[in-house]
C-alpha cells in the first residue's frame, strides 16, 4: 500500500471523517445537510433523521477509515475494501437506529390522553352551540397547546374560558368557567 507521510489512506480517511464528526459535535446542526429524497405518501410526513444525514455518513467514514487500518496491517490486503465497507456499514447502521431511537422517536411522542384533561380550562377558539361541536385549546403537558373539539349543552362563544367536564367520544364536554 502506498503511504502518504507515514500513514495509508485507510488512516487519512478516519482522520479526514473524524474532524467532520468533531466538527459536527462544535457547531451541533449548523453544518447538516441530509439528503431529502422526493417520496409521495400522500401527506407532509417526515420519516426524521436521514440515514445519510452528514452525522451518520462521518460515521460511516470514520469506520471504514479505521477498520481499513487495522485490516491492512492485520494482511487482509485483498479483502481490506470490502470487510472495512461491510463493517462500517453496520456500525453506520446501528448507529442510525440508536439515533432514531433515542433522538426521533423520544422527542416525537405528543400523544394526548383525553381523560387526562378532564378538570383543565380552556378556551374557546370555535364557538360552541349545542349539536353543533366546536373547538377549545387547552394546554398539556404532551404538547402544549391543544386543540380539541368539544360540545356542549349551551352557547359558548369564541374566546370565552371553559372548563373540561368529561370526555364523549373523540369529542370533550365542557362547560364555562
Amino acid at each position: 500500500m502506498v503511504l502518504w507521510l507515514g500513514l495509508s489512506p485507510y488512516t487519512w480517511i478516519m482522520i479526514a471523517f473524524f474532524v467532520i464528526l468533531l466538527l459536527i459535535l462544535v457547531l451541533g446542526g449548523i453544518a447538516d445537510f441530509g439528503f431529502d429524497g422526493d417520496v409521495d405518501v400522500g401527506a407532509d410526513v417526515s420519516t426524521g433523521l436521514s440515514p445519510l444525514s452528514l452525522p451518520i455518513v462521518a460515521i460511516f467514514g470514520t469506520a471504514f477509515g479505521g477498520i481499513g487500518t487495522i485490516l491492512e496491517n492485520a494482511g487482509f490486503d485483498l479483502w481490506t475494501p470490502v470487510l472495512s465497507t461491510a463493517f462500517a456499514a453496520l456500525i453506520a447502521g446501528g448507529m442510525w437506529i440508536v439515533m432514531m431511537n433515542v433522538f426521533v422517536k423520544t422527542q416525537a411522542e405528543t400523544k394526548v390522553d383525553l381523560n387526562e384533561v378532564v378538570g383543565h380550562k380552556g378556551q374557546v377558539m370555535v364557538p360552541i352551540k349545542p349539536g353543533h361541536p366546536g373547538q377549545v385549546v387547552v394546554i398539556t403537558e404532551a404538547r402544549g397547546r391543544t386543540l380539541l373539539q368539544a360540545i356542549a349543552e349551551e352557547d359558548i362563544g369564541t374566546d370565552e374560558h371553559v372548563v373540561v367536564d368529561a370526555v364523549v367520544g373523540n369529542s370533550v364536554k365542557v362547560h364555562r368557567a
